[in-house]
């Protein structure tokens, strides 16, 4: 069943580490910096030029995107590397390599009309050729590519048209080519023909910056490709133009969040990421430094549906009414600049998805009725256990306030304490556990995600919310697709699988003469400048 086919292929992702605190995030402060912009250009020089020196929280274990599902990779990479298509900030496919793309009515053939004059950085043309090899590699490499396109015929019509032959077409066909997990790079021909079991022996793309050097355990250092051919179009998320104005990027890597902050405040760094919310205004407060905010996942209360207390709907929509979420994200997140109280399981960028259906019952916290619904049904102080950890201090922090509230309403509730590591593997057995926390990346879709998967943590059995899922998935165009959207929201909050606590986010600290960040599942630094 497609629903299935969905949900497996992110359960590989999850174990790849990439859905706890990542994000495919906007920046909640567009108007402040398009008007700060203005202000340096005006008053400030540019920079054409320089070194850009970034604190980064972790080390890639390759460059190889095709391999990695790690985020480390993949925020790196994408500097280096381009695919054919990608996402703008509403998560829409727009295409980057491809000039332009056609697909056929009944969806079983996509046409790619790549752009000419295209080079890699290691001064050959792209061509069809090269394409057809990188995405048969990807192909085999990607849990996405292996699920949706592992039948898809890639063939050249010339130099320049790539046809995909696809055996059984969905919706989600463009989205998995346009994903940024194990994303579908276009390497040589003769760098795939040479690859190792290790990977590809040389890092070579066709994006504004090149691989100069990796000095393990320090830095990677990116230098600005000279031959880089951006397109046109406004910059928007992965999308559109690339001016590359910086000369150097190095990426050190900084583990420690309080050298991370040292960095930043002593101007040695010009960006920090991952900055701890707790420490974020004190940052700014000391002057030369400012923080931008990106909403970045969903934080999500995961419930037993199978087994325990929670697999009865009316104590799950009792636990909805009985905890206020707004508790929750300010113990987390200190204050509201730092979450986004929303019920939605998409972003509201994403205009086509995001719908007001559902939004009653999230901003519901009625401990009388939480009680009620208890009655109901029959609940009789059956012990409910709430599986936590502290290496993520939001889990940690969610499930105190759950475990308050709860109680509050006559819930017999206890905490289960463990690492990170013993917390997952616990949470895979439902005799175990009644709740389970989580962060979850956004994706175009919302039936892509994860905790809806009736296989995975929370085993959510819903007959609607499958068909419903079946029905986006099959439907004629993304319209028609989309137009379920009110309806699978609905059934979501009536029936509630999983409990979304709201939308969180990440700080990334800059000096005041750095402009031009993005941030969509990952930090975006193509279009960064620097003012003196």
């Amino acid at each position: 069943m497609h629903v299935k086919r969905i949900m497996s292929i992110l359960i590989i992702l999850l174990l790849g580490g990439i859905l706890i605190a990542c994000s495919d995030s906007s920046n909640t402060n567009n108007d402040e910096d398009n008007d700060r912009d203005q202000e340096n250009e005006e008053e400030n020089e540019v920079t054409q030029g320089g070194e850009l020196n970034i604190a980064f929280s972790a080390q890639p274990p390759t460059l190889d995107i095709h391999l990695s599902t790690a985020t480390a990779t993949r925020d790196i990479s994408q500097h280096i590397f381009e695919p054919l298509v990608t996402l703008n900030s509403s998560l829409e496919v727009e295409p980057m390599l491809a000039e332009s793309y056609e697909i056929s009515e009944d969806g079983k053939t996509i046409t790619f009309y790549l752009r000419e004059g295209i080079k890699f950085h290691n001064g050959e043309d792209m061509t069809a050729e090269d394409v057809i090899a990188s995405l048969e590699r990807w192909q085999g490499q990607s849990a996405q590519a292996k699920t949706y396109h592992s039948q898809t015929v890639f063939t050249a019509e010339d130099d320049y048209t790539v046809v995909a032959e696809i055996e059984n077409p969905s919706t989600l066909d463009m989205y998995v080519l346009a994903d940024m997990t194990q994303f579908a790079a276009i390497m040589p021909k003769d760098v795939i023909e040479n690859v190792s079991d290790d990977g590809v022996e040389e890092i070579v793309g066709t994006g504004p910056y090149a691989l100069e050097e990796w000095r393990q355990d320090q830095y990677i250092h990116l230098k600005k490709f000279a031959d880089y051919q951006s397109r046109s179009e406004p910059a928007d998320g992965l999308a559109g133009e690339k001016k590359a104005p910086m000369d150097d990027m190095y990426f050190h890597f900084i583990t420690d969040s309080s050298t991370r902050l040292a960095g930043i405040q002593t101007g040695e760094y010009d960006i920090a990421i991952d900055i701890p919310h707790d420490d974020a205004a004190t940052l700014e407060a000391a002057g030369d430094v400012r923080n931008e905010v990106f909403a970045s996942s969903m934080l999500i209360i995961m419930l037993n549906n199978k087994e325990g207390v929670f697999s009865n709907q009316k104590i799950r929509q009792a636990a909805n009414a009985a905890i206020n979420m707004e508790d929750i994200l300010t113990a987390s997140f200190v204050n509201e600049e730092y979450y986004i109280k929303d019920h939605a399981l998409v972003k509201e960028e994403q205009a086509g998805w995001y719908t007001d259906a559902g939004s009653d019952i999230y901003h519901t916290y009625d401990p009388e009725l939480a009680e009620q619904l208890l009655d109901e049904a029959g609940y009789d102080g059956e012990e409910v256990v709430l599986l936590t950890n502290r290496d993520y201090e939001t889990h940690y922090n969610t499930a105190v306030i759950m475990q308050s509230q709860l109680e509050a309403v006559g819930m017999n509730v206890t905490m289960d304490v463990r690492d990170w590591p013993t917390a997952i593997e616990m949470a895979e057995d439902p005799s175990a556990f009644d709740a389970f926390y989580s962060g979850f990346a956004f994706r175009p879709m919302p039936i892509q995600q994860l905790f809806l998967n009736p296989e995975y943590i929370g085993w959510p059995e819903s007959e609607e919310l499958q068909r419903l899922s079946e029905q986006i998935l099959q439907a004629s165009s993304l319209e028609e697709a989309q137009s379920f959207s009110e309806e699978f929201h609905r059934v979501y909050y009536e029936e509630m699988p999983a409990l979304k606590a709201g939308n969180t986010t990440n700080i990334v600290s800059l000096r005041e003469n750095i402009d031009g960040l993005q941030f969509i599942s990952g930090p975006i630094l193509w279009n960064i400048t620097k003012t003196e």
